[in-house]
Formats: structure tokens, C-alpha cells, sequence
């Protein structure tokens, strides 16, 4: 790998409780192979938001490729306690995960922003306040200026279709506004690599959109278990989807992306 390079690893749903122990291990091995400078975990590190769950999905993340930036999901807030899931939406999250929310990383080339997308008070669609778009815009508005800007939410922001999503639009008019490079999230389990437009705002500008399906749970929707490696160079942007072939990690779909710095006519 050139110095210039940047890996990303992104690892998401992978729903502890509900996963597949052979392919966890081997998910680990993959992730020593590819050796991420970043892994980004992208929410629903847990099937029930239950106490041992938190452990074993904090036991995971320790022994990932480090550093690890995590968001939650929408499984990482109780479902049946509707007095805990009120009052106390997060505790387990923060007690075993970290106390962050919306944790911010950089190293050298990328800049790193996750938003936690699950508000107590919806079931499973997404949700972004005004404050966290402010967010956006100070934290990427604070990186260098050639440094790739990632947006991490564990609902899909864009394409549109994928996630409900309120607030969405204030969110892609500061994503554009903060020049964000790259999108990543999970929820759907269906891997998608796609370019979107930023078109709340003008200008616009264009997006990569990098949907994770899920890592090592049994809760497959027509997919196989998989995630994608970003590798962020200065004039493009690599996608490999890495999916399990019933033995091992293995390439099963590579995208490539010129870098856009400068906004669409």
C-alpha cells in the first residue's frame, strides 16, 4: 500500500446475539490481512440492547484494528423496556461502548465525523437534529483542506429510498456545505456502493455512498455476510466489498472513484 493511501474498514449490523460464530472469527482474521488504519463500526452492535450483549460486542471491538469509530443503531436501544428506552435510551451503549455519540477521529488524509441516527422516540427510522448538522459543518469545516471528509450514520442518508430518515435534508444541505466526501452506513444488510448528488443545497456537490450489509449475523436478506474496504487516495476513492464464500473474506465487487473537490455546474 502507498504512503499516500488511507484504508478504511467498515464493519456493520453485526448484531451480537444473533451472529454466526465461525464467520466472527473469521471476520477478524480478514481484518488483520487488510490491516485498516481506521475501522468504522456503523451501529447494531447488538441484537436486544441487552447487558451481555454490550460485553461481547465490547470484547469484539477491542481485538479489531484499531483505531475503531462507532456509531449506534437502532438495535442498540431497548425495544421492550419502554420505560428504559425513554429514560435511559443509551446507558448500556455508553457504559460498554463508549460514552460519545457522535465521535469524531482523524488521521493523517481523512477526517472522520459519526452521528448517532437513533433518537428514543422512533422505532427504527433514522434521525438527525439541528445541532448535529452544526456538527457537520464545524468539524469538516475544521479539517485540511485536502483531507477525504466521512460522514458515518448507521441509517443510510442517501440514496433516499433505502432508510426513513427525518431531517434528512438538513443533513445532505450540510453535508454539502462541509464538502463531504463519502457517506457510510449499514441498516439495510444489502451492500450498495453508488455516487449521489448533495442536491439540497447550491451548489451541489457529488457523494460516495457506501452501505455495509451485515458483517457476521444470521440475518441475511438475500445477501451474503460482507463489508467494504474503502482505500482513500488524493484522486480516487476504492470500494472492495469483501464477502463471505462459505470459508473465508473474499472480493467479490470493486468500485472506483475519481475524487471531485470541486462542486457540480
Amino acid at each position: 500500500m502507498d504512503e499516500a493511501a488511507v484504508v478504511l474498514a467498515q464493519v456493520s449490523d453485526i448484531h451480537l446475539g444473533s451472529d454466526e460464530q465461525h464467520v466472527a472469527d473469521a471476520l477478524l482474521d480478514d481484518l488483520r490481512l487488510v490491516a485498516p488504519q481506521v475501522t468504522v463500526v456503523s451501529g447494531d452492535l447488538t441484537m436486544r440492547a441487552r447487558t451481555h450483549q454490550f460485553t461481547a460486542a465490547r470484547a469484539y471491538l477491542d481485538v479489531m484494528p484499531q483505531p475503531v469509530l462507532v456509531v449506534p443503531g437502532n438495535h442498540d436501544v431497548p425495544l421492550h423496556n419502554l420505560g428504559r428506552r425513554l429514560l435511559h435510551p443509551f446507558d448500556r451503549y455508553q457504559q460498554h461502548i463508549q460514552h460519545e455519540l457522535d465521535p469524531q477521529l482523524s488521521v493523517p488524509g481523512v477526517t472522520l465525523l459519526g452521528l448517532n441516527s437513533m433518537p428514543r422516540w422512533r422505532w427504527k427510522a433514522g434521525h438527525v437534529s439541528a445541532r448535529q448538522c452544526e456538527l457537520v459543518e464545524t468539524v469538516f469545516g475544521a479539517a485540511q483542506q485536502q483531507a477525504a471528509r466521512v460522514l458515518v450514520t448507521h441509517h443510510p442518508v442517501l440514496p433516499s429510498d433505502l432508510s426513513s430518515f427525518a431531517g434528512r435534508s438538513r443533513l445532505v444541505t450540510a453535508a454539502a456545505r462541509a464538502r463531504v466526501d463519502v457517506l457510510l452506513a449499514g441498516h439495510t444488510h444489502d451492500p450498495l456502493v453508488s455516487t449521489v448528488v448533495l442536491d439540497h443545497a447550491e451548489p451541489q456537490r457529488e457523494a460516495l455512498s457506501v452501505v455495509a450489509g451485515t458483517a457476521i449475523s444470521d440475518r441475511l436478506r438475500g445477501s451474503s455476510n460482507s463489508y467494504p474496504v474503502i482505500t482513500v487516495r488524493p484522486a480516487r476513492i476504492e470500494v472492495e466489498v469483501r464477502q463471505w464464500d462459505g470459508e473465508q473474506f473474499a472480493p467479490a465487487m470493486r468500485s472506483v472513484f475519481d475524487r471531485r473537490f470541486e462542486d457540480l455546474a
